[in-house]
């Protein structure tokens, strides 16, 4: 969406949209973009980003509140009736955080605090792996609308060194706005997608910790084998009224 509205911008507003191919812009805010973020980040961190890119943007989901509050309260009406219902189901269990929980419970040789202190740890070193993440996409951001300023300089400085030439006036509108193209390159790289991009991992992450704080009250409740009803009101806490409201519905 954001390309078409740029494109029917661009195309509507000059005579000549062809104006708005530069190689010389696109080489300094590509090139330059890519130079800074493998000094900054290294090769392998920034393959790392591009597979974060395509399982939590392109493959993920942003909430999946439902799936795990069902799956929770199967759980906990399951181990209620039978003791080994845990071991049974452990492994069609699709919310990854859920299956470790439920792992570290049946394998025994942990206490219930040892548990719940492991998945603490979990939890919050995912979170801060995720936002850092987040973060990069938002530093990487900063590139582009700096190195198409500094595109723009370098055409300003060569539209200056050709004043003094035969119909210089004449080519000083051209020159601008060819000189003006990196610039327009850099917020356009930035805006569409680094900052976008940063904002929704950043999403994904919120989401992401809401999730594994219903996991660990989930187990806690399990453990001690409350009603499925008492575990499903605890957990379905963490969202709004109007999630709520959504989950009953689905379900309804």
């Amino acid at each position: 969406m954001a390309i078409v509205v740029f494109l029917l911008t661009a195309i509507t507003a000059v005579s000549n949209a062809m104006v708005f191919l530069d190689w010389h812009a696109a080489l300094i805010v590509i090139g330059g973009t890519i130079s800074a973020a493998l000094l900054s980040f290294s090769a392998s961190n920034m393959w790392a980003l591009f597979k974060v890119f395509l399982n939590r943007v392109l493959r993920g989901h942003l909430s999946r509140y439902s799936e795990v509050i069902t799956e929770i309260v199967d759980l906990a009406k399951g181990y209620r009736e039978n003791e080994s219902y845990l071991k049974e189901k452990v492994e069609s269990l699709q919310t990854p955080f859920l299956k470790e929980a439920i792992e570290l419970m049946i394998q025994g040789g942990l206490s219930p605090q040892d548990i719940d202190l492991i998945l603490m740890k979990r939890a919050q070193t995912t979170f801060k792996r995720y936002e850092e993440d987040s973060q990069m996409f938002k530093t990487l951001a900063k590139f582009p609308p700096a190195f198409g300023l500094l595109g723009a300089v370098v055409g300003m400085v060569a539209l200056m060194q050709g004043l003094g030439g035969v119909d210089a006036i004449a080519t000083v509108g051209p020159a601008m706005a060819v000189a003006l193209v990196a610039t327009l390159y850099g917020i356009a790289i930035a805006n569409f997608i680094f900052i976008p991009l940063g904002e929704n991992l950043g999403k994904h992450n919120r989401s992401d910790k809401i999730i594994r704080q219903m996991v660990m009250d989930g187990v806690k409740l399990i453990r001690q084998k409350k009603h499925p009803l008492v575990v499903q009101e605890n957990i379905k806490s963490y969202l709004l009224p109007s999630e709520r409201h959504q989950i009953e519905d689905a379900a309804a």
